[in-house]
């Protein structure tokens, strides 16, 4: 098994070959039940370090589309005669194959934007959807609650700063079905609304593939916080308090000051605790400086803030009910 990598991109590599691997897995050249080079053999097949494979066999496994199994070996996972991976990676997929189409009529992009365009303008007048308001205090649980809330059907999700909540109190009343926040800020955006009739709270918690990285961590290492904003980074250092003696050492970086400061950041941290779809927040310069962080073999951490598993079930269901009241008028 060997995937062609281009270094000049802005995807990180690892990110480069889940990709691969993942497009095979969907086309069926890597039927479910395939047992996967073992990090070793993938990394000495092309080149690579072993921690840039592992973390592309661990983005695999959170995708839900390969197991990692202790003493046995990654496995692909998955129904038979079914894509695997989400609902969200399964519709980009399709847009691909859209594209790629259009692109051999001879369409150029902006031709495609329009037809597109139209034909989402029909779809909109044929079909409700659910308009849900997300308030959170900080950009990076913002864009993880959009990433989870997107595997609903139906739901329009707009993302709102706590900041600006009582700016915004309003439009939030009169122009969303549903606004949703953690059990952090419920009260406070009660408050804000005046009502809690289209309110609805979300519990989260660290994913368990981000604990069991982190408790492999050494007692004695170096580790450091990179993200967009200081209240990640607090929000990073109160889940991790007790986990190891590095958890009361943690400096924190943010994405915007610099890639050379990033860099010099970097230096002496053996490893680095970063937002799951950090490239959102991260310039193309600084990309390549974790890029090269890793590939000089420091460790790079995704933290997954996600949404605890009655809660999804919670909203799903509340979607789904505001739904059937909308198809009911």
């Amino acid at each position: 098994m060997k995937y062609s990598i281009d270094s000049s991109r802005d995807i990180p590599i690892y990110k480069q070959v889940a990709d691969a691997i993942l497009k095979d897995i969907r086309t069926g050249q890597l039927p479910v039940g395939t047992k996967l080079p073992t990090v070793r053999e993938l990394a000495d097949n092309m080149d690579l370090s072993q921690g840039t494979v592992k973390r592309c066999y661990e983005h695999l496994r959170d995708l839900g589309v390969v197991e990692m199994t202790q003493g046995k070996g990654t496995f692909v996972l998955g129904e038979e005669g079914e894509p695997a991976g989400s609902r969200k990676d399964r519709a980009m997929a399709a847009i691909d194959g859209l594209f790629e189409q259009l692109a051999d009529l001879g369409f150029t992009p902006r031709e495609m934007e329009i037809y597109i365009s139209l034909k989402l303008h029909g779809l909109e007048e044929k079909y409700d959807v659910v308009k849900v308001a997300v308030v959170d205090c900080n950009p990076e649980t913002l864009q993880l609650l959009e990433n989870q809330l997107s595997e609903i059907g139906y739901a329009q999700i707009a993302l709102f700063s706590l900041s600006q909540l009582y700016e915004i109190a309003d439009k939030l009343r009169s122009d969303y079905d549903i606004v949703l926040t953690t059990s952090s800020h419920f009260g406070e955006v009660e408050s804000a609304l005046k009502s809690r009739d289209k309110l609805g709270m979300m519990a989260m918690r660290p994913a368990t593939a981000t604990v069991i990285e982190l408790a492999k961590l050494d007692e004695d290492c170096n580790v450091g916080i990179v993200c967009a904003s200081d209240i990640f980074a607090g929000l990073v250092r109160k889940n991790c308090s007790g986990i190891g003696q590095w958890s009361g050492r943690m400096p924190s970086h943010l994405f915007g000051s610099g890639a050379e400061t990033l860099r010099s950041f970097l230096a002496d941290k053996n490893a680095a605790i970063l937002p799951e779809k950090f490239e959102v927040f991260a310039s193309a310069e600084e990309r390549r400086v974790l890029h090269d962080y890793e590939e000089a073999g420091g460790r790079i951490i995704s933290y997954n803030y996600t949404i605890d598993r009655g809660s999804f079930m919670y909203v799903e269901s509340l979607i789904k009910r505001v739904m059937n009241q909308k198809r009911s008028v």
